[in-house]
């Protein structure tokens, strides 16, 4: 079997179902774990983006959607080159990576067969599990997908085990961009129901929305995870420092006053592979400590 992920999540169920040395190509994004960098790739951005700006960013992206321009492209010789059996793609986020229908136009000029193209679109927890049984039955390992859903399966549920004593929920609010300010959508808001808390401006398995500092001081969250989609932890300390704590009533939110602002690697939650988990462990660790260790996915603002 020869593998193609055209996405990180999908690298990462590739390689918790044990089939790293047989992916043969992913996207410029898939950096988890180390061994997917030695991999070719076969889809790049269209934009080098990482320097600019959280607005500069923004300002691109909304620009492309309003003139259909495509955000990545396919290297159609390489892929050619790689003769991968099956494709995985997606149909859940443009500004994340290349979407299912370029994978299907350009497969269908380049390759002289027709391959397997799996495509996943997860919005809830569920979902991820169910697509890492998917991806596990493409590829003819079915015992092992359902090997690494049990061992996930477990520890979701050892959260909700441990929070389940706990009385009322502490509002939440996970921030998925600073500029413009945007919550989180699809499993993120879930996983903080999972974890023991509330988070009542977003709604889980719906898109993100753009949120207003007002919105955000009327909410009076008591627990602010900042989790800026796709930055590592040193620009979310950035971004957090520059765009954050300088707004007018920073200073008054409930979650400041009570030092729970979490800064998470960015580029975990907004994967749906089984780093999800991880998430959740650290949001539970966050609004419980008494029930759960420290975590590495998370520092204190």
């Amino acid at each position: 079997m020869r593998i193609c992920s055209l996405l990180p999540s999908a690298t990462e169920i590739v390689y918790a179902l044990d089939l790293g040395d047989q992916l043969v190509g992913v996207s410029h994004a898939c950096d988890y774990p180390d061994d997917a960098a030695t991999k070719p790739v076969v889809s790049q951005s269209v934009r080098q983006i990482t320097h600019l700006s959280s607005e500069e960013i923004d300002g691109i992206v909304r620009q492309a959607r309003a003139n259909s321009n495509p955000l990545y492209w396919i290297d159609g010789d390489l892929l050619r080159e790689l003769k991968p059996d099956l494709i995985i793609t997606q149909e859940l986020c443009e500004v994340c990576a290349i979407d299912s229908g370029s994978v299907f136009e350009t497969s269908a000029k380049v390759l002289d067969y027709q391959p397997e193209i799996l495509t996943i679109r997860p919005n809830f927890v569920a979902d991820i599990l169910q697509n890492v049984r998917n991806i596990a039955s493409s590829a003819g390992v079915f015992q092992r997908g359902d090997e690494v859903v049990d061992l996930l399966q477990g520890r979701i549920q050892a959260v909700v085990n441990g929070v389940a004593k706990e009385g009322t929920r502490p509002r939440v609010l996970c921030l998925d961009w600073l500029d413009p300010l945007r919550n989180t959508g699809q499993w993120v808001p879930e996983l903080v129901e999972l974890a023991g808390g509330a988070e009542r401006l977003a709604v889980a398995g719906a898109l993100s929305r753009e949120l207003t500092w007002e919105e955000i001081i009327g909410y009076a969250p008591e627990y602010l995870m900042v989790m800026p989609c796709g930055y590592g932890p040193d620009r979310v300390r950035q971004d957090a420092s520059e765009k954050l704590t300088h707004l007018k009533g920073w200073d008054e939110l409930p979650a400041v006053k009570l030092g729970q602002v979490f800064l998470f690697d960015g580029r975990i939650p907004t994967r749906h592979g089984p780093r999800v988990v991880d998430v959740l462990e650290g949001l539970a660790a966050a609004m419980h400590p008494q029930h759960f260790g420290a975590s590495q996915v998370m520092k204190c603002l």
